[in-house]
């Protein structure tokens, strides 16, 4: 986009320039994963590595004796663990099971995940790292603990038989999608730091684009629907927004109850709740329950995404 369009922009909507790259490279892979999914399905078994990628890039900027720090004093990352992997799931189902009882199993997923693997890059462009730290403990913490909480709920409130989650495959996937990024950035960041900086500076583009193949893998796989059902869509759609705010404001009070009161760590509250591991349900939910439950979490993406540069623009208020 040429400099002065750019500077257009800016003023007239007071956005800046990589703003306006992140919501034109969501808007246009979306548009394109429903127009033509015959190109945009060429990415969906490649989801979790597209994850990994945008885990790397933004892993690089953290310091691991900041992310030591977390665990030393672990009493703030065990109860916002708590809040999301137990209380959000347990009470969300119990009201959507009460209000619209056919969306129960999607929220219960959707709400019982991790922290996202996103979610690093989300709080750079929101914080610029200050809180990254945080984002990455409850983002392992998270990770470990899920594969055995949300079986289990779904086991106990839903009570479906065939479902069967292979639990030793799932911690695999997670440790690969979650660990191998990790490692890889902190070895970068330790033999090559000069590479690591450049890396660091220049990530921003590289994430974008990740997130625009992996918009373009979901909605490719998704696209018939808004052709045929367009009523189901509006309810998905509406659904995932309504409980991205849920997540994220739930999560911007959470502070208070682990005794972080100032706003970088209201921020970063809101954005382990509500930046999740929507992907991962697609991918899991498609196999065990059909597509009409990965609907949800799929259609996540554009409240994922597309509520980021308007959140950002909030917080600076």
């Amino acid at each position: 986009m040429p400099k002065s369009r750019a500077s257009t922009y800016s003023q007239v909507f007071g956005l800046e320039k990589d703003e306006v790259v992140l919501l034109i490279a969501i808007a246009m892979s979306t548009v394109t994963g429903i127009l033509a999914p015959s190109f945009g399905i060429l990415f969906e078994p490649y989801l979790l590595v597209l994850l990994g990628l945008l885990l790397f890039l933004n892993l690089i900027k953290m310091d691991p004796q900041h992310l030591g720090s977390q665990f030393k004093k672990p009493i703030p990352i065990i109860l916002l663990t708590a809040i999301k992997l137990l209380i959000i799931p347990l009470i969300l189902y119990a009201v959507t099971n009460i209000i619209y009882p056919s969306l129960a199993i999607p929220v219960l997923l959707l709400s019982g995940i991790s922290t996202g693997l996103g979610a690093p890059f989300v709080i750079n462009v929101f914080e610029r790292s200050s809180q990254l730290p945080l984002v990455v403990g409850m983002i392992i913490s998270s990770s470990i603990i899920v594969p055995f909480v949300l079986p289990s709920l779904v086991y106990i409130l839903v009570d479906v038989e065939k479902f069967k989650i292979p639990l030793i495959d799932m911690i695999i996937l997670l440790a690969k999608a979650l660990f191998l990024p990790l490692f890889a950035g902190w070895l970068v960041k330790a033999k090559a730091p000069k590479m690591a900086k450049k890396i660091e500076v220049n990530s921003f583009i590289p994430s974008v684009t990740l997130i625009s193949f992996m918009n373009l893998g979901i909605y490719a796989k998704f696209s018939d629907y808004f052709i045929s059902d367009y009523s189901f869509v509006i309810t998905m759609l509406l659904a995932a927004f309504v409980l991205f705010i849920i997540y994220g404001v739930t999560g911007y009070y959470a502070s208070y109850v682990i005794g972080k009161k100032d706003k970088s760590s209201r921020i970063a509250g809101f954005v382990v709740m509500c930046y999740i591991n929507n992907t991962l349900v697609v991918v899991f939910a498609s196999q065990f329950f059909g597509t009409e439950v990965a609907a949800l979490a799929a259609f996540y993406n554009l409240a994922y995404y597309g509520l980021m540069v308007p959140m950002k623009k909030l917080f600076l208020i």
